[in-house]
């Protein structure tokens, strides 16, 4: 009886051992993907205005390039390099490099590696910079008719949810790499979180902060 039972026991044995493996080694590999932990995000207009508008960091929130801190965010708007104005109904987008740092200071890589012909969709390095609209438990908000939202894949086919539809039908490019874009729709506000990018994930995300759209002038 005991012979049966060892005869038994251990072929199951070595087959729990080798799960056990199996399942080390898997954890393994996802251990060894790389990840970044962004405690520093600066936000700059791209123009010939181009500043840093504002910076976040973590245990601290938003603040502007002054230190002083902020809920709302800033004028982001380069208009001919002249002035940085408000996002305004209906008027022109805003276009943001959006810079993440790791805790020991160094910037997170990325860019744009490649772009299509008809869609324009861009093929980005491993890391990239997104945003959403989120509600006020921090949530993702699904809608709303303050910016171009939510992001999409293009309709003429594509991979990536890099784009956003207009209220007059048009497709346009939110998400390009290492920049962002925001499309003024409706006077409102919105609160948007920024976010560090990872394949098909996000490895960070700011505190949420308030964007503004005004109403034409």
């Amino acid at each position: 009886m005991n012979r049966f039972f060892a005869t038994r026991t251990l072929p199951m044995a070595a087959f729990m051992i080798g799960l056990l493996l199996v399942a080390t080694a898997c954890d393994s590999s996802m251990d060894d993907e790389p990840h970044e932990d962004a405690s520093r995000v600066e936000i700059q207009t791209r123009g010939d205005a181009s500043a840093i508008i504002a910076i976040w960091e973590d245990g601290i929130g938003w603040q502007d390039a002054d230190g002083n801190a902020i809920d709302e965010f800033p004028n982001s708007v380069d208009v001919d390099g002249a002035a940085i104005e408000p996002l305004r109904a209906g008027g022109q987008n805003a276009s943001l490099t959006v810079r993440f740092f790791n805790p020991d200071g160094s910037e997170v890589e990325m860019e744009t590696l490649d772009r299509t012909d008809d869609t324009r969709e861009r093929t980005c390095s491993e890391f990239n910079a997104r945003y959403r609209a989120v509600d006020d438990d921090g949530g993702l908000l699904e809608d709303t008719d303050v910016i171009a939202w939510p992001n999409m894949i293009h309709p003429e086919g594509g991979d990536e949810a890099q784009f956003a539809e207009l209220s007059d039908g048009s497709i346009v490019g939110i998400f390009h790499c290492d920049h962002i874009h925001f499309y003024p729709e409706n006077e409102g506000t919105v609160d948007i979180q920024f976010r560090l990018w990872h394949v098909d994930h996000a490895d960070d995300d700011t505190d949420p902060i308030t964007l503004r759209v005004e109403a034409v002038e």
